[in-house]
């Protein structure tokens, strides 16, 4: 089946892979859905924004946690992302450049970083959960902002 749309089409088809692999996992099969939600954050933050940065509103980060949205905890004295676009900035730098680590015996939580000429400049850590319900928000938002 081919792509109408490449980004609402990629989307889509990437949320209910995802949703796949959880029931998979659920049932107890061999899946690895903490892998799969960071190919799904990967390729839902990355090809968007490299296209479609300027619809990707900047919604303050008070606003979207009044809405429901998680934010990653900072740590440190790192500067929290001012507003969505900035925080999709933020995680996709840190996830293509894999500067991740994995906590929790069982995942339960990534830390992210950001770095610049070897120093670091963001770093946070968010539940897996969190993640989750991160990725299920911005694909709502791919889908229902014109991302053509």
């Amino acid at each position: 089946m081919n792509y109408e749309s490449v980004i609402h089409d990629f989307a889509e088809r990437t949320r209910k892979n995802l949703r796949i692999i959880e029931k998979l996992q659920a049932k107890g099969d061999e899946a690895y859905e903490v892998t799969q939600l960071l190919n799904s954050m990967l390729g839902l933050l990355v090809f968007p924004r490299e296209r479609f940065i300027d619809r990707i509103p900047q919604t303050s980060l008070g606003d979207l946690e009044a809405g429901g949205w998680p934010v990653p905890q900072v740590l440190g004295d790192f500067p929290q992302a001012r507003d969505l676009r900035e925080l999709v900035r933020y995680l996709r730098n840190a996830i293509a450049h894999f500067n991740i680590e994995f906590i929790g015996e069982k995942i339960q939580s990534v830390k992210v970083w950001n770095t610049k000429n070897g120093r670091t400049t963001w770093k946070a850590e968010i539940g897996v959960e969190e993640l989750r319900a991160i990725a299920e928000r911005f694909t709502d938002l791919l889908l229902s902002n014109g991302c053509q």
